[in-house]
């Protein structure tokens, strides 16, 4: 339903979100937490504040994902604690990601990672969030169970110029894209349902506890 659909983090500094919108962007996704020693360990997202609000000034629909490097289940409840801390008070009208591909996560077992994604997955929707799992095409492949992780709407990388084969909600199709309003490359995605509508009628993604 949305043809050019954004994803940012502290990684596209400073943006100009009216000079987005202008270009043409219908959708974008916030990046919310992730862990970095420079940061002090886990972390919200530096620019995720103003650039929700920036969005919601301007009507753009917005939805947030984060970075997990959770391998056991003490970990994951750390990111999600501080995820819900980062959503609290907000509404969003795309999804709610949780990001799972870092090399890291390559120790576990495919089992034990698909473990760890669904017990994120349904904590969010536990909050009355619409869960998504964000990963590319190869990862997904190798390292998680797809087949288990179905019950969950996909968001899929993959550059090679044609949609997944694996149904998906959501395809990120280029790491290289260009936006006026940000400074360097940007990801570039297109969704394929209409979530703003989704989430009106089920009344999800209202993080207002």
């Amino acid at each position: 339903m949305f043809e050019k659909v954004v994803d940012t983090s502290r990684y596209q500094g400073n943006i100009d979100w009216e000079k987005v919108k202008a270009d043409g962007v219908q959708a974008t996704m916030l990046k919310t937490v992730s862990t970095n020693k420079e940061f002090g360990g886990l972390y919200i997202d530096p620019v995720f504040e103003r650039n929700y609000a920036e969005c919601k000034r301007l009507k753009i629909p917005v939805g947030a994902y984060y970075y997990t490097y959770a391998q056991t289940r003490q970990q994951a409840d750390k990111e999600l604690a501080l995820l819900s801390k980062a959503l609290k008070g907000k509404s969003f009208e795309m999804p709610i990601a949780v990001d799972v591909e870092d090399n890291t996560l390559k120790a576990l077992s495919k089992q034990s990672l698909t473990d760890l994604v669904i017990y994120a997955a349904k904590t969010i929707e536990s909050w009355n969030g619409y869960a998504m799992v964000y990963t590319y095409a190869y990862f997904m492949q190798t390292q998680l169970d797809a087949k288990r992780l179905s019950a969950f709407d996909f968001w899929i990388a993959d550059y090679r110029k044609t949609r997944p084969a694996l149904a998906c909600g959501m395809w990120q199709y280029t790491n290289s894209g260009n936006v006026n309003g940000i400074a360097g490359k940007v990801d570039l995605s297109r969704s394929y349902r209409n979530y703003p509508n989704i989430m009106k009628r089920a009344n999800l993604n209202h993080f207002y506890y």
